[in-house]
């Protein structure tokens, strides 16, 4: 019986070393890329990356905005007119003339160029979308990696708090067969062993959802197979005012960005509607061919005339509201942004501290209590419910503590999103 407390202990202790385990302690990520798709949140990033069909679909539609702004700019196509008359005359027979005009029409006044600009920004702005589009997959690969560690970490210790339970169970059923125990004590540990094989289905169903989770953002099949992770991302000591991370955000956000263009885009569109007052040219010319006598010349010169004032005027208010519509939505996303990554930094601050409190004081005396509640009742002293109960509260303090580390990978990946880089 001696060597049963021994146990008993050594597996206890095993379980609270397993709990307490640090950041700076767990498994490194890979350097060299070798590690199999799921282990790192790396190497999901990078596949996301390149499987993702919403990535995809916005490449191609900034593929198709610089199609466009290639188009933009040049001359209209020329045309031709073949005209058949006849020469005035008298009397004597009839002598035809076919005139071969061929005419160019010239948007003057840098119409041209306000079109091509316009056109242009249209590729900021969608470059500008496509790059929103990527940060934002990382940002949910990044929080759904971090629930799959969080939940793989909990189905970990919850095998070490089974193997506990079955030894403690062992421990009851023997004292009980020596008449040291009761039955109540027996059944009592049998049903926390079952406890913890129910515990281990609810967990293995989350880590299965997770791992769907991921498969869906990367385009796989729902039950493709992912690596064990590794290791959370390790979140910054410290972290920049948040005035310093708004003006990051002004500087690299992709949205912001999109929305300068857009601007740039107005601009040019409300100078190229007050161009529509500005007549066109149209110049062409041609040979004249006589059925007798000698082929001549014709040549024109016209150019529109703007009489109609009514639309000329709509447009320029069209486009002088789209202008400050533009601008108005930049500042609101600006304002946006920086209440974002004042709650993103909150709550990075406040997780943070939580976990620090939670693993230098409560851990370290619940693991105590336990591994003496434990080695107590493996001796034949105590009593089995308090042995249970010092295990619930460090289970519970375990998934509180990945719960909230759950919370710090989700508010860093919010704040990189925002900021439009790694912190």
């Amino acid at each position: 019986m001696r060597a049963l407390p021994r146990r008993l202990a050594a597996a206890a202790i095993a379980v609270c070393v397993l709990i307490a385990l640090p950041a700076s302690m767990r498994p490194a990520f890979a350097q060299d890329g070798s590690a199999p798709l799921g282990a790192t949140v790396e190497g999901l990033l990078a596949a996301g990356r390149q499987l993702s069909p919403t990535l995809q679909a916005a490449s191609l539609a900034t593929a198709a905005a610089s199609a466009r702004a290639d188009a933009a700019g040049p001359l209209p196509d020329p045309s031709f007119t073949m005209t058949d008359d006849e020469v005035d005359r008298t009397s004597g027979p009839r002598v035809n003339k076919t005139y071969f005009m061929f005419s160019q029409t010239f948007p003057l006044w840098g119409k041209r160029d306000l079109q091509h600009q316009a056109a242009l920004q249209a590729v900021e702005a969608s470059r500008g979308q496509e790059r929103a589009t990527r940060d934002q997959l990382d940002e949910r690969i990044k929080v759904a990696f971090a629930q799959y560690y969080a939940v793989s970490r909990d189905i970990v210790v919850n095998a070490d708090i089974a193997r506990v339970a079955r030894q403690v169970t062992g421990a009851a059923s023997s004292r009980y067969g020596q008449g040291q125990g009761s039955q109540e004590a027996a059944i009592l540990a049998a049903t926390e062993e079952t406890r913890a094989a129910t515990e281990a289905i609810r967990l293995e169903g989350e880590r299965d959802a997770a791992i769907a989770r991921i498969n869906a953002l990367l385009a796989r099949p729902a039950e493709a197979p992912l690596a064990a992770p590794l290791a959370l991302r390790p979140i910054p000591a410290s972290l920049p005012p948040v005035a310093a991370l708004v003006e990051r955000a002004q500087a690299n956000n992709p949205q912001l960005s999109a929305a300068q263009a857009d601007i740039q885009q107005a601009e040019a569109q409300r100078r190229l509607a007050g161009k529509a007052w500005y007549p066109d040219v149209t110049i062409g010319a041609g040979p004249v061919q006589r059925s007798v006598g000698p082929t001549g010349f014709s040549a024109i010169l016209s150019f529109s005339i703007p009489l109609q004032q009514g639309p000329k005027e709509a447009g320029v208010r069209e486009a002088v509201a789209n202008s400050g519509a533009t601008r108005l939505r930049r500042d609101a996303a600006i304002a946006q942004i920086a209440g974002d990554l004042g709650q993103a930094v909150a709550a990075l601050n406040a997780a943070r501290r939580m976990e620090a409190q939670l693993r230098t004081r409560l851990l370290p005396q619940y693991q105590a209590a336990y591994r003496a509640m434990l080695a107590g009742y493996g001796q034949g002293r105590g009593e089995l419910n308090a042995v249970l109960a010092a295990e619930h509260r460090l289970h519970d303090v375990n998934r509180e503590i990945l719960r909230i580390q759950l919370d710090e990978q989700t508010a860093l990946a919010a704040i990189e999103r925002l900021i439009g880089g790694e912190l």
